[in-house]
C-alpha cells in the first residue's frame, strides 16, 4: 500500500464515515434455497481520536522539515486546490 492511500484510510477513521451493513435471510422452497429478505442498516462510524492525533502528528512533523521555499510552494499549491 503506497503512502497517499494510508493517508487517505487514516484521515477517513479520523473524521469518521459511513457503512451499509447487509444481512440476507435465506429459507427453502421447495427443497431450494432462497433468498427471503434483505436488510441494509446504515451505520455511523465515530471518528477516533488516535487517528486524529496521528494525523495532526504526521502533518506537522511534514511542515516543520519544509524549508521556507518549499512552505511558500506548498502554501501556493493548496491555494490552487482551493479555487
Amino acid at each position: 500500500m503506497d503512502k497517499k492511500k494510508l493517508i487517505e484510510a487514516l484521515w477517513k477513521k479520523a473524521v469518521g464515515y459511513d457503512i451499509e451493513e447487509v444481512v440476507d435471510e435465506y429459507g427453502y422452497e421447495n427443497g431450494r434455497q432462497v433468498q427471503l429478505k434483505q436488510k441494509v442498516n446504515k451505520k455511523g462510524i465515530a471518528p477516533d481520536l488516535a487517528a486524529i492525533k496521528l494525523l495532526m502528528e504526521s502533518i506537522d512533523d511534514e511542515y516543520d522539515s519544509m524549508t521556507e521555499d518549499e512552505l511558500i510552494k506548498e502554501r501556493d499549491r493548496l491555494i490552487g486546490l482551493l479555487k
